[in-house]
């Protein structure tokens, strides 16, 4: 039955992210480990309690209200979760040493972006889609709202890995002036004058105002 089906995704899902969450508590601790690698672990939490709520009160009312339109955020979020497993798995079973940069594999093996913060971040919006559905809004609301703060601070922290090529970042919150130059050479000009920038004069040269 489809009803039958929506439930035995959400049961698998639920199932995975335990699976995911028993590998994160073994590196819980880890602190050469990014923090958000830490976030996206304990959100697995949060994610897995959502689905429970909605597969109880799914089972509760009966295959005839089983929402359908539901089946493509389900299957997103299981796919993720798979993921999910699968480097916090590699992450575990790593030497203590060498976490990170078994992490860093992980990451690069799944695919660009594919970060655990990025992917329990995913995983929560999928399950605040699937909450949209009128048989489990209502009961859901409290855990969507704990979904959207935890996916806004997901959103607001320094990435568990590094983007590559970004070495100088330099970030500037009001009107003062930047002096930037990494690995060259800083020409600096703040007035309304001619600004010569390594030049070489061969011979006598005259600065000032003409009448």
């Amino acid at each position: 039955m489809a009803g039958t089906n929506v439930t035995n995704l959400i049961s698998s899902t639920i199932a995975i992210l335990k699976a995911t969450t028993k590998n994160y508590n073994i590196v819980k601790d880890d602190k050469g480990l990014r923090e958000a690698f830490h976030e996206a672990g304990r959100g697995l939490l949060l994610v897995e309690e959502a689905l429970q709520t909605a597969k109880i009160q799914l089972d509760a009312r009966g295959s005839a209200e089983d929402p359908q339109s539901a089946m493509s955020s389900l299957e997103a979020c299981n796919t993720k979760a798979t993921l999910s497993e699968s480097i916090f798995k590699d992450v575990a079973e790593a030497p203590e040493t060498s976490r990170f940069e078994s992490y860093k594999a992980a990451v690069q093996q799944q695919g660009k972006g594919k970060t655990a913060e990025v992917l329990t971040l995913w995983m929560m919006k999928d399950v605040c889609e699937l909450a949209e559905n009128d048989t489990i809004k209502e009961i859901m609301q409290n855990q969507v709202k704990g979904l959207r703060d935890a996916i806004d601070k997901l959103l607001k922290m320094e990435p568990s890995v590094p983007k590559e090529g970004s070495g100088n970042t330099f970030n500037s919150y009001d009107d003062s002036r930047q002096f930037n130059a990494p690995g060259g050479t800083q020409d600096i000009n703040t007035g309304s004058g001619n600004q010569f920038s390594r030049t070489i004069f061969s011979g006598s040269v005259t600065f000032g105002r003409t009448s």
